[in-house]
């Protein structure tokens, strides 16, 4: 074998072994990347302004949140879940309070601590009204417990 057929070969095998080495990383870089995100969306609509009575909140289960629509001030929506450990609030009409059935812990009609383990308040999201008209809730938006969509 000549030195012109050992480089030409050396050169190829050189090739060989970056191309498999850069197939590799990528391999594991694509393994790092989940290919499916189970956390439910944190912006969302939930349904149309006449959907949601004046008076006492509307609880939605599914998200989480405790709608609020007063005739003067227009929409809220707060977290229903505790800043303990992440449990379900009850909201009650009869001392306008958030209740926690776990630890105890109780939160004003603000959201804020009264009593119990709660470290912090409960948290308020954005609302905002969709261009199709419907309200639109961003989790991602913290807001404080005074802020008010007026529809």
């Amino acid at each position: 074998m000549n030195r012109r057929a050992f480089l030409s070969w050396g050169t190829v095998g050189l090739a060989a072994l970056c191309s498999a080495v850069a197939v590799s990383l990528g391999a594991v870089c694509r393994f790092l990347v989940p290919s499916v995100f189970y956390e439910p969306p944190q912006s969302f609509k939930i349904g149309n302004p006449a959907d949601f009575p004046f008076g006492p909140p509307a609880f939605l289960a599914d998200e989480k949140i405790f709608v609020f629509r007063d005739r003067d001030k227009g929409f809220a929506v707060a977290s229903a879940v505790c800043t303990h450990l992440g449990c379900t609030v009850a909201h009650f009409q009869s001392d306008q309070r958030f209740h926690c059935p776990c630890h105890g812990s109780e939160f004003g009609a603000d959201g804020s601590v009264l009593h119990g383990p709660a470290p912090r308040p409960l948290n308020w999201f954005e609302v905002t009204l969709a261009r199709d008209g419907q309200l639109r809730v961003d989790k991602d938006k913290t807001v404080p417990s005074s802020y008010r969509l007026v529809v």
